[in-house]
């Protein structure tokens, strides 16, 4: 190369000018670093322990004052008064001690009591206690509903000196509102100010005051520090401006002016054959790099064939990408087809066998609308990537569409795909979804079905084969995992039927041929009826549509919430028709979205003037996933106030069941039958029974679901239940059960001479 000075990498001077500015920021940055952490420190050990003092002296504060109001109150001539004379206490309370203005505004309840601590009037709504341990405490709190309340004491005296007390007064006070609607805080941010509730009854008020938390309010520290920080930020603003003042004159004088030469080096080859037309680029500081492209430009045209290659390359990238799910990385529904279509060529040429695997999301739909297409995104995600993570070399994962995903499986039998689709569900369930923010399981079910490569019928079926066997899996109480069988295909013949699936939307929607009938819940301890289970059947051509056809088809077609509506018209009609006996009751199945649904109440409004004659079960099914559980606690807790009563069914196989039992009101509770038929295995006998001691303790009813023999009888009477229905009792019938049991009898005898039935789909 022509000239006196060696050419050196760009990067050479880039890191010559970066190397002084690098060093000045570092060692601005690590005095910045250290002033910030001396100022929080700072800030740490001053504010929070001013901030304890401040909210000690707030409620001692609290606490004198509510003691002198009930000082007060209790030295009031009138409240002696009606000590002696209580008969007018009532009026008198009403009428003058709320009015005369004598208690603080701040007090919530008062109340005066007689020299035996009890209350001179009982009243429904009173929130303080209508009997005093004598002798009262000065102070004492309690937590209700999460919040202390300050409950305040004071002796009424008597006119003689030494005499015996009177009475008592006893005022109520809530402290969080006494410390919101006190004096501002200095220090503490008042809408923070909270308290860890103690367990096991009333606290001290020190122990109330220690087990206070609260933030502290901004202060001019933290503004010295915003100060310190922007401060920080403008020098750095600087420095970089002056950095790219230095860097503008570099880039052009080692950057642009070789590329212009650059540039008119290519005109030149476009005139003519691939020959330098420019010898050097060398200036006063030549770049190395500049003079690596003139040199390449020569070899221009010879690339021209390697840049055909590289085309033809890409195309086949190309055609690879149209072939994966560009979520997951899993094989497209094109890449599957192509497979199904050449399918069985590959079976008849080697003579083998295949399984079907088909993957589906319970309640995806819910979940994505409840949590967003991103967290749904990356829940297929990671679903993908366990069920991969399975596979054998050479076996793909398809991504059908949605939630489906497929794996097909050459030389396999069923049992091995089997413990294939286990080892995939174990996988899955070993994933923490929780920390993409979801609180609900995210369960999968799995289908499988089988051929041989000279069945060619079942090859043509084998993915709706394994649809109904997915289909099968998804239903509540059976496995994650179904094998096709052939008498599936008849049980689910209400999805795949025309027929029977426009029976189902017209008896919904149009009403004709829906019947209600009812299965008795029986009181184990004294066999009477407390009240009836309404079950659905559609009657269509003299045959009966029974809920293993009618349920599958409502939620393929998202018909719960119309079917739960046409459920409550037939139920209101058969209890106006007497159908039901007065004095006893109903309980009535409502699905997951007609739980959260707002127009419930408005849906249940003409049973209310029934309530008085009959007792009305609203029961939450637990295998439906309720996504809005507030919305849902709501709308019960408004029915439960209105007197309608509230069941727990199928507890102990759905989702989340002592998330719902803490979440929503519940009266009764109905324990899967699951759980009753496997009350025989010792362990679970023992789980079940610590179950029904606590749902027990805390006051809820529990009904024993599926009893069908007097074993099983003996083993819930055993276990601790108190409620119980089955065939034992009586089948489901078209007139509600009207007679009680001889519980002691335990071949009990139905109308018929026999046995009252025998086990069956409710």
């Amino acid at each position: 190369m022509p000239g006196g000075s060696k050419a050196r990498p760009i990067l050479f001077y880039a890191v010559l000018m970066a190397v002084p500015i690098a060093v000045l920021l570092a060692v601005y940055s690590y005095y910045t670093f250290s002033a910030f952490n001396r100022l929080h420190r700072s800030i740490d050990e001053s504010v929070t322990p001013a901030a304890q003092r401040e909210l000690d002296e707030v409620m001692r504060g609290i606490l004198v004052q509510a003691h002198e109001s009930a000082r007060l109150f209790s030295a009031w001539p009138e409240v002696a008064r009606q000590l002696e004379v209580s008969q007018s206490y009532p009026e008198w309370r009403k009428q003058r001690m709320l009015q005369a203005g004598i208690l603080p505004d701040y007090a919530i309840d008062a109340e005066v009591y007689n020299r035996d601590g009890a209350v001179l009037a009982k009243r429904k709504a009173a929130q303080l206690p209508s009997q005093l341990d004598l002798p009262p405490p000065s102070h004492v709190v309690e937590f209700r509903g999460g919040m202390p309340y300050l409950l305040v004491f004071e002796t009424v005296e008597r006119a003689a000196g030494n005499a015996p007390p009177s009475g008592y007064v006893a005022l109520l006070v809530s402290v969080a509102e006494r410390l919101q609607a006190g004096q501002p805080f200095r220090y503490i941010e008042s809408g923070t100010i909270r308290f860890s509730q103690h367990a096991g009854g009333p606290v001290r008020w020190d122990a109330l005051m220690e087990s206070a938390l609260f933030n502290t309010q901004h202060n001019l520290l933290a503004d010295e520090m915003d100060s310190l920080l922007h401060r920080t930020v403008r020098y750095l603003v600087i420095l970089f401006v002056v950095f790219i003042m230095l860097l503008i004159p570099a880039v052009i004088l080692l950057v642009v002016r070789p590329l212009r030469s650059i540039s008119a080096h290519i005109d030149c080859l476009h005139h003519g054959p691939a020959q330098p037309c420019l010898e050097s680029l060398a200036g006063v500081l030549p770049v190395a790099e500049t003079e690596k492209i003139r040199e390449s430009l020569n070899e221009y045209q010879q690339r021209l064939a390697v840049a055909n290659s590289n085309l033809e390359r890409t195309s086949k990238e190309l055609r690879t990408l149209a072939h994966h799910d560009a979520l997951t990385g899993a094989l497209n529904r094109r890449a599957f087809d192509e497979y199904l279509q050449n399918m069985p060529g590959v079976l008849s040429e080697r003579r083998i066998s295949v399984c079907f695997a088909l993957f589906d999301v319970n309640h995806f739909k819910a979940i994505n609308d409840t949590y967003g297409h991103q967290t749904g995104d990356q829940i297929l995600k990671l679903i993908a990537m366990r069920i991969s993570s399975v596979l054998r070399r050479g076996e793909q994962l398809f991504r059908l569409g949605g939630d489906e995903f497929a794996v097909i499986m050459l030389e396999a039998d069923e049992a091995g795909t089997l413990r294939l689709a286990e080892r995939c569900l174990q996988e899955i369930n070993a994933e923490d979804f929780m920390a993409l923010g979801v609180h609900e399981p995210v369960k999968v079910c799995v289908g499988i079905a089988g051929a041989s490569f000279d069945d060619h019928e079942s090859l043509a079926s084998l993915q709706w084969r394994a649809d109904i066997a997915m289909y099968n899996a998804k239903r509540p109480g059976n496995a994650s995992i179904a094998v096709f069988r052939q008498e599936m295909a008849k049980s689910h013949q209400g999805v795949f039927s025309s027929r029977v699936n426009s029976a189902v939307y017209e008896s919904i929607i149009l009403g004709t041929g829906l019947v209600m009938f009812y299965q008795p819940i029986v009181d184990l301890e004294t066999g009477k009826v407390l009240y009836c289970e309404a079950l659905v059947r559609i009657r269509h051509d003299n045959e009966w549509i029974t809920p293993a056809v009618i349920f599958p088809v409502v939620e393929a077609r998202r018909l719960e919430v119309e079917l739960d509506q046409a459920v409550l018209k037939k139920v209101l009609a058969d209890l106006r028709a007497g159908k039901v006996q007065r004095g006893s009751g109903v309980s009535i199945n409502l699905s997951g979205p007609t739980i959260i649904n707002e127009n419930l109440p408005e849906w249940l409004a003409a049973f209310r003037p029934l309530l008085s004659d009959y007792r009305i079960v609203l029961e939450v099914t637990e295998t439906a996933l309720i996504t809005q559980v507030a919305v849902a606690s709501e709308n019960l807790s408004r029915l439960r106030d209105q007197g309608f009563e509230i069941a727990l069914d199928d507890f102990g196989s759905g989702y989340s069941s002592l998330r719902y039992l803490g979440s929503m009101p519940v009266d009764t509770v109905k324990f899967d039958i699951s759980l009753i038929r496997r009350l025989g295995d010792d362990t679970l006998r023992r789980i079940v029974e610590h179950l029904v001691s606590m749902i027990s303790e805390i006051g809820h009813r529990m009904v024993a679901e599926g009893i069908e023999d007097e074993e099983t009888l003996e083993a819930v009477r055993q276990a601790g239940f108190t409620l119980g229905q089955g065939y034992f009792f009586g089948q489901p019938s078209e007139t509600a059960w009207r007679s009680d049991f001889d519980i002691d009898n335990v071949y009990f005898l139905s109308g018929s001479g026999g046995r009252a039935g025998m086990p069956g789909q409710y």
